[in-house]
C-alpha cells in the first residue's frame, strides 16, 4: 500500500509539473501572438502594411508610434521618411558608396573630362511610401536604382554646357543651381521623392592629369611672358633714367660754357682756367 502511495504522489507531480510547463509554453505562445499583432514606427518614418495571403498593399500608410496588424498574413515595411543624403565624392570614405571613388566623370562643351562630387539632400513625402514601395521597392533598392541615376544625369547633361575653365572657375554656383533644377523636375515627374532644404551641393571638381598639366604648363608659360614684359619695362626705365642723366649733364655744359663766354668779355682777370674737358687754358694778359 505504502508503494502503491509513493507512486500516486509522483504521478501527480509529474502532472503538476506538466501542467505549469504547458500553461507557461501557452503563455508564452500568447505574448509571442500579442507581440506580433503590433509593429513600432520609430519617428520619422512610415511603414508600408503588405497582405502576403492577398498581394495587397494598404492605402494608409502606418505613421510613428505602436500599430496593430494581423500576424503572420501580413508584414510591416518601414521607410524612413527623414532627411536623407546621397554623396557622389572622389574620395573613397565620403560618399554614400563607401570604400570606393564614386565621382561623377562628365565630358564638357569643350571635350574634356571633370569630375564633380556632389550631395543631394531628399525625403520621401508624407503618405507616399505604399506607392514608393509598389511601384519601386525597399529604400536600399531605390537609393542605388532611382535617386543615383537621377543625380547623374542631372550632373552629365548640365556639365555637357560649359567648359571646364567655367566649371571649375567662376560658373560653379550656376552650374550647381542648374543641377538642383534637373534633379527637382525629375523627383517632381515621378512625385515619389522630393529634394529637401537647399537640397544640392557641388562639394568639388576634379580635373584628368592631362588637362592639369596643360593649365599648368599655360600658367608658367604666362608667368614667363610677365616676366619677360617686366624685364623689357625695366630696361625701358633705366635707359630713360640715364638719357634725363645724360641730358641732366649736358644741360650743366652748356651752362659753363655761357658763364665763359660771359667771364671773357668783361676780361677783368688775367688767367682762366677751363674745366680740362674744354682742353685749353686762356693768357688774358694785355699785350
Amino acid at each position: 500500500m505504502a508503494r502503491d502511495d509513493d507512486e500516486l504522489d509522483a504521478g501527480e507531480i509529474a502532472a503538476k509539473n506538466a501542467g505549469k510547463v504547458l500553461s507557461a509554453l501557452l503563455a508564452l505562445a500568447v505574448a509571442f501572438l500579442l507581440w506580433s499583432c503590433v509593429v513600432f514606427i520609430p519617428a520619422g518614418h512610415e511603414g508600408v502594411l503588405f497582405n502576403k495571403l492577398t498581394g495587397s498593399v494598404s492605402d494608409k500608410t502606418l505613421t510613428q508610434g505602436w500599430k496593430l496588424r494581423v500576424p503572420i498574413l501580413t508584414k510591416v515595411i518601414v521607410y524612413d521618411c527623414r532627411r536623407k543624403a546621397y554623396t557622389m565624392s572622389m574620395t573613397a570614405d565620403e560618399g554614400t558608396r563607401m570604400g570606393q571613388s564614386d565621382t561623377n566623370w562628365s565630358p564638357t562643351a569643350d571635350g574634356n573630362m571633370v569630375g564633380v562630387d556632389v550631395t543631394v539632400w531628399y525625403r520621401i513625402p508624407a503618405d507616399t511610401a505604399g506607392r514608393v514601395y509598389t511601384h519601386l521597392g525597399n529604400q536600399e533598392w531605390c537609393e542605388e536604382q532611382v535617386i543615383r541615376p537621377i543625380i547623374r544625369n542631372a550632373v552629365r547633361l548640365t556639365v555637357a554646357r560649359y567648359t571646364a575653365p567655367e566649371i571649375y572657375g567662376n560658373k560653379r554656383t550656376e552650374i550647381q543651381d542648374k543641377v538642383k533644377e534637373l534633379i527637382a523636375k525629375s523627383f517632381l515627374d515621378d512625385n515619389y521623392f522630393s529634394l529637401d532644404g537647399d537640397g544640392v551641393f557641388l562639394r568639388d571638381v576634379h580635373l584628368t592629369p592631362s588637362y592639369q598639366r596643360s593649365i599648368e604648363e599655360k600658367v608658367a608659360a604666362q608667368q614667363a611672358i610677365q616676366r619677360k614684359q617686366f624685364e623689357v619695362e625695366q630696361a625701358k626705365q633705366e635707359a630713360m633714367a640715364i638719357k634725363i642723366k645724360n641730358d641732366a649733364l649736358a644741360a650743366a655744359k652748356s651752362y659753363l660754357q655761357l658763364r665763359t663766354i660771359e667771364m671773357l668779355e668783361k676780361k677783368d682777370f688775367k688767367v682762366m682756367v677751363v674745366p680740362q674737358s674744354q682742353g685749353l687754358i686762356l693768357n688774358l694778359q694785355d699785350k
